[in-house]
């Protein structure tokens, strides 16, 4: 068996005028440096605007496709997008025995809370709106042993009056009776 031993050779140490090797890598370094700079430092941004703009393509396509035409975000006036809706006139009535008074606490056409203090009892009130919907709410307590109250809503569109949530104390309650109706489309 033979043995080989390694061969170590000193390290070439830089001469200060340089060598053909190192100029060709420097040549090297000078082409691919302004691409490559270019690319290594702005490669994020340049994606997100190629990402951002067929973004927008795409969607400007399919605003095509889908039917979505100018003037449907907010470009017409406001008689073009509703229909009108016929007026409605909602009753709020109170009732109780004879002689007795109540305090009634509601919501007016608008929503805003309303009070009427110590009120002979049979009481009502008329409310008239073009809305759609109106929520009614009404809360009674009166000083008689019974109290009731009810919505008469009529549409004013030939179908006549709807009593709706129609309520009335119990019966076990002999002294301040208390009630309350609710509708939350009158």
């Amino acid at each position: 068996m033979t043995t080989t031993e390694p061969r170590t050779e000193p390290l070439a140490t830089q001469s200060s005028g340089g060598s053909a090797g190192q100029a060709a890598t420097r040549r090297r370094g000078k082409k691919r440096s302004l691409l490559s700079r270019f690319l290594t430092r702005f490669w994020l941004p340049l994606v997100l605007v190629v990402v951002i703009a067929l973004s927008g393509f795409v969607v400007y396509r399919l605003h095509g496709v889908f039917g979505v035409h100018k003037g449907s975000f907010g470009g017409g006036t406001s008689g073009e997008v509703l229909d009108s809706f016929n007026a409605k006139t909602i009753t709020l009535e109170v009732w109780g025995p004879p002689g007795s008074t109540a305090t009634i606490n509601y919501l007016d056409e608008n929503t805003h809370p309303q009070q009427a203090l110590n009120v002979p009892l049979p009481w009502s009130k008329v409310l008239s709106s073009t809305k759609p919907g109106i929520p009614a709410n009404l809360v009674a307590q009166g000083d008689g042993s019974w109290i009731a109250c009810q919505f008469v809503v009529n549409k004013h569109d030939g179908s006549g009056d709807v009593v709706k949530a129609p309520n009335r104390s119990d019966a076990a309650e002999t002294n301040n009776a208390f009630v309350y109706c609710l509708d939350k489309s009158a």
